[in-house]
């Protein structure tokens, strides 16, 4: 089949429902089918819903992939039937899109196993003269598996048809391989052994949706960057720095009468003041490259700046909010601008900017006014529930043996890594030993968000001793049996003291870790003894000057690891601060109304729970209403019906 061929099959739109089609009429395997099937119920939708999903694997990979499992299965290990699932339905789709536009010319194949063998016997050590280091001919075989055409033939489209098809982690492994094709077509297109499957120049390295062409602030005008910088210093004047100029005016000769006057002013100005004067500088820093970006995008080019007030314009605030919406909407990658929250943190930080920093009103109400013009991508923070979040709530709702899972996770995880560190420590294998007891730590953090779930900010500064000047956290009421992990006021979102109390199971896991498990992690890892429960080389983030912490925590990176290790075990795709949406689901689910219980255990306002949670309270409501009725009059609704139809 030739090139044209093949683009024009593969352009033609097609969903599950025609790969369920597909698979029953050509006899494909009963277990694939099943897990085809299964798919809208890991996702949260409809049984019939299978005909709105895209046959896409790039989407598969990232969308379904990863999804819940546990809701569609019991198995004991649902991390390898997920993987099992995933693989069937993947192998069926391949074979769904090869039976469409056919197979693949022998020749095309042959020329592509000539690149791969001329690679290959050049590979070696490149300090001793080798064009390419060894194994660098494996990517080419990901190009030989999945073009449509031959070496010679490949081009940009077919390149980016290739790239949509992948998962992120593939897609790294895609580029290097077209990175490579690249050199042999600019060193050895003359070479007798392959200038004839060559084609005439490189091609282009496909890049993802997402990846957005980087501004580095070092590279903008000088003069820009001194104005810019000055404005962000102004914008983050605290209530001290502000009296000290106060004194200074009046030291200076002028009216104390306008000195309080400009103070009360500012004082119902600006309430609140960035607590880490670095975050709120990268915050303003990005806002600011985000409006360049759309200013050289109008061919405008950024050395001609010299002003931050020059560059905040109303036409540039449309043209980079526009064009904000139509890339969220053009990317399978980014998520929709209208549950994201983006664009308003943007406009937020152009507006404290304005008006703060250059005090100008008009500025500031030329980024307010695109609140209202661009509404549906500017939603208030907290007004809705994410999409992952409500699936997690159904998912939770509609299978008792995930909800079992879910609170029962802190023991089968820790139970599972505790086989795991014998069997390692049996065999004598230190890597699989220090894997088991990364898996362990899992379990505590398990055990925190089902007894209480708190920020992921939290869990990483969860101290179990003191500091100087900072108390911990971890308080044994009873060894073993009985801990508080008690939170100070200042360390919560909320301001609002929290304790967690870990029994039973949960604090004989923390036990276990903090006096026998800990130490050995360190050991193996090679850390120095710190005062986090989870130890790490790492500097606690997004915290206020005042209660600045030292390192030796845990990355971001590498709790979202860790949690993500535990979630594959029971099988539910949750995060570690979406634990708090399932705790909320399952204490509704079991007194429905109990809105300020949720909000109690949550440390939340109750208006935000009832928000969030409420729509299920009347559906419970229903379901005890018609068994209180069933129980007492067990034929109401049969003779309902008949009367009904009579």
């Amino acid at each position: 089949m030739t090139s044209s061929r093949v683009s024009e099959a593969i352009d033609v739109p097609s969903t599950l429902a025609d790969v369920l089609a597909w698979a029953r009429e050509t006899g494909a395997s009963y277990d694939a089918i099943r897990e085809l099937e299964k798919i809208p119920a890991r996702l949260g939708l409809c049984d019939g819903d299978l005909g709105l999903l895209p046959a896409d694997l790039g989407r598969f990979e990232e969308v379904v992939v990863p999804s819940s499992y546990g809701v569609v299965s019991r198995a004991r290990d649902l991390k390898a039937a997920r993987q099992r699932g995933n693989a069937r339905v993947r192998a069926l789709l391949r074979r769904f899109h090869d039976s469409r536009i056919g197979s693949v010319d022998e020749t095309v194949r042959a020329d592509w196993d000539s690149l791969i063998a001329f690679a290959q016997v050049r590979e070696g050590f490149v300090t001793r003269g080798a064009p390419f280091t060894t194994g660098a001919s494996r990517g080419l075989s990901m190009l030989r598996a999945r073009a449509r055409v031959g070496p010679r033939d490949l081009t940009e489209k077919e390149l980016e048809r290739i790239a949509t098809a992948l998962s992120a982690d593939k897609r790294k492994v895609f580029r290097r391989s077209v990175t490579l094709f690249n050199r042999l077509v600019r060193e050895f297109r003359n070479d007798s052994e392959i200038a004839d499957i060559l084609p005439p120049s490189p091609l282009p390295v496909p890049r993802s949706g997402a990846i957005v062409r980087r501004i580095i602030w070092s590279s903008l005008p000088p003069a820009f960057r001194a104005d810019a910088e000055d404005v962000m210093r102004r914008a983050l004047v605290r209530p001290e720095d502000r009296v000290a100029i106060a004194r200074a005016r009046i030291d200076a000769g002028d009216d104390a009468r306008s000195v309080l006057r400009d103070l009360d002013i500012d004082a119902a100005k600006w309430t609140r003041v960035p607590a880490n004067a670095a975050t709120a500088y990268a915050g303003w820093r990005g806002a600011i490259t985000w409006l360049i970006r759309a200013r050289e995008n109008l061919g405008q080019p950024s050395d001609t700046l010299s002003r931050l007030s020059d560059l905040i314009t109303g036409n540039l605030l449309d043209h980079a909010c526009q064009q904000h919406i139509e890339r969220s909407a053009e990317s399978r990658h980014l998520k929709d601008a209208g549950k994201s929250q983006t664009l308003a943190h943007r406009l937020t930080a152009l507006e404290i900017l304005a008006r703060r920093g250059l005090q100008r009103e008009d500025i500031a109400d030329e980024v307010t006014l695109r609140r209202r013009l661009f509404p549906e991508a500017t939603r208030r923070r907290g007004s809705l529930m994410t999409d992952e979040a409500r699936r997690l709530c159904d998912a939770l709702i509609r299978s008792p043996s995930l909800a079992a899972g879910f609170v029962n996770a802190p023991r089968n995880i820790a139970m599972i890594a505790q086989e795991r560190v014998t069997e390692a420590r049996h065999s004598e294998n230190s890597a699989a030993e220090l894997s088991a007891l990364r898996l362990y730590a899992t379990a505590v953090l398990f055990g925190i968000q089902v007894s209480r779930p708190v920020r992921s900010a939290n869990l990483i500064r969860l101290r179990h001793r003191s500091l100087p000047d900072r108390p911990g956290h971890v308080i044994w009421v009873h060894k073993r049996k009985h801990a508080e992990v008690r939170f100070p006021a200042d360390e919560i979102k909320n301001c609002t003291e929290v304790s967690v109390h870990l029994k039973g199971a949960e604090a004989e896991i923390l036990w276990r870790w903090l006096t026998d498990l800990r130490p050995r992690y360190m050991s193996l890892h090679g850390l120095e003894d710190t005062p986090y429960v989870l130890p790490g080389r790492a500097t606690p983030r997004l915290q206020s000057d005042p209660a600045a912490l030292p390192p030796g925590c845990v990355a971001p990176s590498t709790l979202a690891e860790m949690w993500r290790d535990g979630a594959e075990l029971i099988g539910l795709d949750l995060t570690p601060h979406q634990a708090r949406h399932a705790v909320a689901t399952l204490i509704l689910a079991v007194e429905p109304g109990s809105f300020a219980k949720a909000a109690s255990v949550l440390g939340d306002t109750e208006e935000t729970v009832r928000r969030h949670y409420g729509r299920d309270t009347g559906a419970q409501a229903a379901l005890a209403v018609r068994e209180a009725l069933q129980t007492r009059h067990p034929g109401i609704f049969h003779a309902m019906r008949r009367r009904i139809t009579s």
